[in-house]
């Protein structure tokens, strides 16, 4: 009999390794199996919900807290860790320490909102550059990193391939937001053309009208998206709204 993974689609089995990989499975919180049914009821209505309008200290104290992690789909991409949202241990105990609350359903709703937040985060926010702390090595932010995390493409929960939020759920996991790995950068595969065009770099147009960058700059660029991810770490954990918040 075919094992239920092998049953899965693709991306669906990649966004769960990667969930495996990003933190051992001993540490990540069963979500499916162990959350109370009132605090998987307020994370479906969250999610069934208009996202909120505003930003408020609550979601600004667990998006200090995100651990990011990386989608092995396609070209890869930043993504919020869907199995330890918010770094090693009990994931919903974490929330409510965060936002100083025992309300676990108010918690876990306001953990779903901050995820729904984060592309509008990296857009409303800002972080100088300069050299921060990430783990124990210190990373260099600069502008162009600045640049291409407010270029990155956000995936909706649907169009990530993973099913509903209850799948997220019955996998351990959170239902938590990535970037596209196939189209990281807007409407192009070929996405390190699309890096150039968003960071005023050379571009090539070739006979039959497509465009094309230097192998040398190409080979910049892929290590350059690579580095988005301690990029988006630094900055969820560093940056500085540009606009008063409630």
């Amino acid at each position: 009999m075919p094992s239920l993974i092998a049953a899965l689609p693709f991306r669906r089995r990649l966004l769960r390794l990667a969930g495996a990989l990003l933190c051992p499975p001993t540490l990540a919180r069963a979500a499916g199996g162990t959350l109370p049914a009132a605090v998987r009821r307020r994370i479906l209505a969250t999610l069934d919900a208009p996202p909120p309008e505003v930003l408020n200290v609550h979601h600004l104290a667990l998006l200090r807290q995100f651990r990011i992690g990386w989608s092995p789909v396609e070209s890869g991409a930043p993504m919020l860790n869907p199995a330890q949202p918010l770094g090693p241990g009990d994931t919903l105990a974490l929330a409510m320490q965060a936002i100083a609350s025992k309300d676990a359903p108010l918690a876990a709703q306001r953990l779903m909102e901050a995820a729904l937040l984060l592309p509008h985060f990296v857009q409303m926010a800002n972080l100088k550059p300069g050299s921060y702390a990430n783990g124990k090595v210190p990373f260099t932010f600069t502008t162009r990193h600045l640049q291409l995390l407010r270029q990155q493409s956000w995936l909706s929960l649907e169009m990530l391939g993973m099913g509903s939020a209850e799948d997220y759920l019955a996998e351990g996991c959170w239902p938590t937001p990535a970037v596209d790995g196939k189209r990281p950068y807007g409407n192009f595969t070929n996405y390190t053309v699309e890096m150039a065009q968003a960071l005023g770099l050379p571009l090539h147009r070739q006979a039959d009208g497509s465009l094309t960058i230097t192998p040398t700059l190409r080979t910049e660029l892929e290590g350059l998206h690579q580095q988005t991810m301690p990029a988006l770490q630094v900055f969820v954990r560093q940056a500085g709204l540009m606009r008063n918040t409630p």
